[in-house]
């Protein structure tokens, strides 16, 4: 009985320490249950969720359930070898150009079956003088005719817009997408009046005369009138002409020609200011951007000689020069037509001399031989008359 109740007694020293081991690792146990209880509930996974969270490993079908196009992208599954990229890339880089032709060809007919292949619209811009109709005309395009061809002419197309019209100095075509074209048009500007008579005709700035086109007189604008110039002259007026600043050219009136024994070319040009320039042709556009400063000097109406030298005097002055230089030329011209006339009466009464001269010994001579027949006549015929 004494050795039930007190079963401690029997236990030797090493099982009593590890009774009390086992008894504190079993209360540590309790308490973290505890704790971990009273945290968050524990959760015990369905079977469906335990499904899902294992991959199923079918390689094979995963493979089969892929889009086409997918199996052939480079690095779109982990499960791809280099080796097998690499083939794909090789094969994609030896076919892309050709697949590239052949979209490229298939887009190109596609285009040229197409309404937009050919012309759809025709403009002119910059146009002041001829129609957009006119030049549309000129240009020879047809309304059929592919966007295309238009482009490939085009350097043609402009030379017979300039060919057809004398006022245009350039046209060049440009398009616009998808089929639209537009002439953009300069052209020349009018320079001078030509007056033939008593008609005015004008006077391109390329220096050409436009003779069709007639202008009345009472709707000039404020351009140069050339007074009967030939058409050299003209062209040459009218490119020394536009060489010259705009004050200058806004302040000739007229032109005429005037010329002289020594300058032929010489011409007499009429200023708005009064005064009167007088410049050879082919030195107006060295010559004439001095009148400027010269003009600044002027008190009066005066003539502005350019022919040797520049200098001024007033136009009254300058005509008296002119009418005693015409006189002393008149002068020079009789007195040269009275010595040429002198000198060929001279000439002539010398001649009449000699033919006189001539005569008498001509005379003589037959004068003597008659009385020498007429002696020997006279001996013969008075003989008998003696007897």
């Amino acid at each position: 009985m004494a050795d039930k109740e007190n079963p401690s007694e029997e236990l030797t020293p090493w099982q009593k320490q590890h009774a009390a081991f086992e008894k504190k690792k079993a209360a540590e146990s309790a308490k973290k249950q505890r704790e971990s209880r009273q945290k968050k509930p524990e959760k015990t996974a369905s079977v469906i969720e335990k499904y899902d969270a294992e991959p199923i490993k079918t390689p094979e079908v995963a493979q089969k359930s892929k889009p086409f196009f997918e199996r052939f992208k480079v690095g779109s599954s982990s499960d791809k070898t280099a080796a097998e990229r690499n083939a794909v890339s090789d094969v994609f880089g030896k076919i892309w150009p050709f697949l590239t032709v052949a979209g490229l060809i298939f887009l190109g007919s596609l285009y040229e079956a197409s309404s937009l292949s050919k012309i759809g619209s025709f403009t002119a811009e910059g146009n002041a003088h001829e129609t957009s109709k006119q030049v549309a005309n000129a240009t020879g395009i047809k309304t059929n005719d592919t966007v295309w061809s238009i482009v490939k002419k085009e350097p043609q197309i402009s030379a017979q817009i300039v060919k057809a019209f004398p006022r245009i100095k350039t046209a060049t075509i440009a398009l616009g997408l998808p089929n639209h074209f537009t002439a953009k048009i300069t052209e020349y500007s009018n320079s001078a009046y030509l007056k033939v008579g008593s008609n005015y005709q004008i006077v391109l700035s390329n220096g050409r005369v436009l003779s069709d086109e007639k202008v009345d007189a009472a709707k000039l604008a404020a351009l140069p009138v050339l007074n009967d110039f030939s058409a050299k002259e003209v062209a040459t007026f009218v490119r020394a002409y536009e060489s010259l600043k705009p004050a200058i050219k806004s302040e000739i009136v007229s032109a005429s020609k005037s010329p002289t024994d020594v300058t032929k070319d010489f011409i007499s040009i009429e200023m708005k200011d009064g005064n009167q320039v007088r410049v050879p042709l082919s030195q107006m556009s060295e010559k004439m951007p001095y009148y400027t400063s010269v003009a600044k000097s002027l008190s009066e109406p005066s003539v502005v000689d350019m022919e040797a030298g520049i200098y001024a005097k007033s136009k009254a002055a300058y005509q008296k020069d002119l009418d005693d230089e015409a006189e002393k030329e008149s002068e020079s011209k009789s007195a040269a037509a009275s010595s040429k006339e002198a000198a060929k009466a001279k000439k002539d009464g010398e001649s009449s001399d000699d033919s006189t001269d001539t005569t008498t010994e001509q005379s003589d001579d037959a004068a003597t031989t008659t009385t020498s027949d007429g002696a020997d006549t006279a001996d013969t015929t008075a003989t008998p008359e003696g007897q």
